[in-house]
C-alpha cells in the first residue's frame, strides 16, 4: 500500500487525519492541479482585461489604426491556454480522486477481512454495504469535484478581489463589508448539513440492511406469507429516507440564495457609494458574485463527503474494531509447522458481556490424536474451536499449540495450519469444485475429488448434470444442509492442515452416511491432530479420548467404553441417543 496506513490514524483526528492520509499519497497530483487552476484563473482574468484594453485602443485610435488583430490573437491564445490548463486541472485532481476512491475501497475491504466476529455481530450487513458503496461515492466527490471546485472557487474569488483592489481599493472594501456574515452563515450551514447528511446516510443503511435481510430470508418471508407486511415496513423506511433527504435538500437549497444575497448586498453597497465608478466601467462585481454563490454548492459537497468519510473511518480506525495485536514468531516456527499438540489450560472465556461459555476447562490433545468433545446443547463445545482458531481471542496463557501460546503465533500462520469446519457451513456462490478448493494450494481435481469422497459427497456430485462445475447458489442454498456440511468438510480436508477442528460435521446426515464418513475420516485423521466436536456420540466411539462438557465446565474424560461403564453424564446421553435411534428405525 502506498503512503500512510489509514488504520494508524488516531480516532480523535478522524476524519481530517484520515483524509490527509489519503490525499498526501497524491500530493504531487494535487500540486499540479493547483498550479493548473492558478494559471486558468490568470488566463480567465486576462481575457476581459485584454478586451478592456482593446476597447480603449479602439476609442483612442479608431478602427483603422487600432491593432485589432493583435488583441484578437491574444484573446484566442488566452482562451486556448485557459482551456488546456483547465483540462489539465481536471485530469490531475479528478484523477487523484479516482485513485483515492480505489485506495479506500481496497483498504476498507481488507479491513473488513481482518475484523473479528464480534464486530459483525454489532454491525448489520446492509449497513456495511451502504458504507462500502454510497459513502465511498460521497468521499470520491469530496476529493474529486469537491477539491477541484473549492480550489477553483478560491482562486476565482482571490483573483477577482485582487483586480478589484487594483482598480478601486476603497470601493472593494465596502463591497466586502457583508462578508463576515457569510462566515457565520457558512458555519451554521455546515453544522446543519452534517447533521442531516448523517441522518440520511444512517437511514440509507437501515434500508440496505432491510433489503439484504429480506433477500437472504425470502424463503421464510414467503413461507409465512409476510410479503405485504415486509413491503409496508420497507415503505415506512423509504418514507423516512425521503423525509430526511428532503430536509437535507431544503438546507442545501437555502444556502445558495443566501450566498447570492451576500454578493447582492455587496453590489448594492457599491452602487450606493460608488455608482458612478460602476457606470463608468471602473469596477464590476460580476466575477465576485459567481464564486460566492458557487461556494455554497462546494461547501455542501465537502460537508457531505466529510460525513461519509467519518462513517468509513469508524471501520478503518476505531480501536474497538481491532483484534488485539499478536507477537509474530519467526517464519517456520515449530509452533506453526510442528506435530500439533493442542492444550487448554484452565480456560475461562465469555462472549462480550455474557456469562462465561467455558469455565476453568483443561485438557490435552496429543499430536496425531483424535479427541471428541461432547455435551448437551449450550455446553460450550463450539467455543473451543473458535478460540483455538483465534476467531475470538482466548485469555493469555490458556490455549497452546506445541507448548506455545496461540496468541504469540502469527494469526495467518496459525490459521493456515488449521482445517476448520464450523457448525454452520457457509458456501460461496461458485462451483462445488471452487468451494472445496477454496483454501487449497494444490487445486488438482484428484485432490478435490478425494476429499469429497472422504466427506461422503463424491457420488452425489457425480450425479449432478454439470457435476463438479455445479454452481451452488448464494450461501449454497441449492444444496441440502447435509451436502453443504460435507462440502465444508471436504474444504478442510483438501488443505492438508496438521490440525483439524470438526464442529458437528455429522449433524445433518443419517446413520448410514455418518458411518461412511467416519470410515473415510479414520484413515484421513492419521498423523493429524483432530478436535471432533459433536453431539452424535457414535462418532465419539472411534476417538482416542472423549471430553464431556456441561454448562461450560469439564465434567468427564475417558474412552467411549470407559465413560459408558462409569454411568455418568456421557452414559446418560449415550442411552438417550440409542433410544432415539431405535424410535427412528421403527
Amino acid at each position: 500500500m502506498r503512503g500512510s496506513d489509514p488504520t494508524r490514524v488516531r480516532p480523535d483526528r478522524m476524519p481530517y487525519g484520515l483524509l490527509w492520509g489519503y490525499v498526501s499519497r497524491y500530493r504531487a497530483r494535487y500540486a499540479w492541479g493547483v498550479l493548473f487552476l492558478l494559471a486558468a484563473n490568470v488566463f480567465s482574468l486576462g481575457i476581459p482585461w485584454t478586451v478592456k484594453n482593446a476597447i480603449e485602443a479602439l476609442s483612442a485610435a479608431g478602427t483603422a489604426e487600432a491593432p485589432i488583430g493583435r488583441y484578437v490573437a491574444l484573446i484566442l491564445a488566452l482562451a486556448v491556454a485557459h482551456a488546456l490548463v483547465r483540462l489539465g486541472s481536471r485530469f490531475t485532481i479528478l484523477g487523484a480522486g479516482q485513485h483515492i476512491d480505489f485506495d479506500i475501497r481496497n483498504d476498507l475491504y481488507a479491513r473488513l477481512q481482518s475484523l473479528p466476529p464480534k464486530f459483525y455481530r454489532a454491525h448489520r450487513t446492509g449497513d456495511l454495504m451502504s458504507r462500502s458503496s454510497s459513502d465511498i461515492a460521497a468521499v470520491k466527490q469530496l476529493v474529486g469535484f469537491g477539491g477541484l471546485s473549492l480550489i477553483g472557487t478560491l482562486f476565482a474569488f482571490l483573483g477577482t478581489l485582487t483586480a478589484m483592489l487594483a482598480i478601486a481599493p476603497w470601493l472593494t472594501l465596502w463591497a466586502m463589508a457583508p462578508y463576515p456574515l457569510l462566515i457565520v452563515l457558512a458555519t451554521r450551514f455546515n453544522a446543519r448539513v452534517h447533521a442531516r447528511t448523517q441522518a440520511v446516510q444512517e437511514q440509507l443503511s437501515h434500508m440496505s440492511a432491510k433489503v439484504q435481510e429480506n433477500l437472504s430470508g425470502m424463503t421464510i418471508v414467503r413461507a409465512y406469507t409476510m410479503e405485504p407486511r415486509e413491503s409496508a415496513e420497507f415503505g415506512r423506511l423509504n418514507a423516512e429516507y425521503l423525509r430526511r433527504s428532503l430536509a437535507l435538500g431544503r438546507v442545501q437549497a437555502q444556502f445558495a440564495p443566501l450566498m447570492g444575497l451576500v454578493a447582492g448586498v455587496g453590489t448594492l453597497v457599491i452602487v450606493w457609494i460608488g455608482g458612478k465608478a460602476v457606470v463608468d466601467g471602473q469596477l464590476t462585481l460580476a466575477h465576485l458574485a459567481w464564486p460566492t454563490i458557487a461556494l455554497g454548492w462546494t461547501l455542501s459537497l465537502i460537508r457531505r463527503g466529510m460525513t461519509s468519510l467519518e462513517r468509513i473511518g469508524e471501520i478503518l480506525t476505531s480501536p474497538q474494531a481491532y483484534e488485539p495485536p499478536a507477537t509474530a514468531l519467526p517464519a517456520g516456527s515449530a509452533a506453526v509447522v510442528g506435530p500439533g499438540r493442542v492444550e487448554f489450560r484452565r480456560l475461562t472465556f465469555a462472549y462480550d458481556d455474557r456469562a462465561p461459555a467455558l469455565s476453568d476447562v483443561s485438557f490435552t490433545v496429543e499430536a496425531g490424536q483424535t479427541v471428541a468433545v461432547v455435551g448437551p446443547t449450550g455446553s460450550g463445545k463450539s467455543t473451543l474451536g473458535v478460540v483455538l482458531a483465534r476467531l475470538y481471542e482466548p485469555p493469555p496463557g490458556t490455549v497452546f499449540i506445541d507448548g506455545v501460546d496461540v496468541r504469540a503465533i502469527d494469526r495467518a500462520a496459525l490459521r493456515r495450519s488449521l482445517g476448520y469446519v464450523p457448525q454452520e457451513a457457509f458456501l460461496f456462490s461458485r462451483s462445488i469444485r471452487d468451494n472445496i478448493a477454496f483454501a487449497a494450494d494444490d487445486r488438482r481435481d484428484g485432490r478435490v475429488e478425494e476429499a469429497a469422497r472422504i466427506a461422503g459427497l463424491a457420488a452425489e456430485v457425480e450425479s449432478f448434470p454439470t457435476r463438479w462445475n455445479t454452481v451452488v447458489g448464494e450461501r449454497g442454498l441449492t444444496l441440502s444442509g447435509g451436502q453443504r456440511q460435507r462440502v465444508a468438510l471436504a474444504r478442510a480436508l483438501v488443505t492438508g492442515a496438521r490440525i483439524l477442528i470438526l464442529d458437528d460435521v455429522f449433524a445433518n446426515v443419517d446413520a448410514a452416511k455418518e458411518a461412511e464418513i467416519s470410515a473415510g475420516l479414520e484413515a484421513m485423521r492419521r498423523g493429524r491432530t483432530t478436535l471432533l466436536i459433536t453431539h452424535r456420540l457414535r462418532a465419539a466411539e472411534t476417538a482416542d479420548a472423549v471430553i464431556v462438557l456441561d454448562g461450560g465446565r469439564f465434567v468427564e474424560q475417558g474412552t467411549h467404553a470407559e465413560l459408558v461403564a462409569r454411568g455418568g453424564l456421557y452414559a446418560r446421553l449415550w442411552r438417550a441417543q440409542q433410544l432415539e435411534d431405535e424410535i427412528a428405525r421403527t
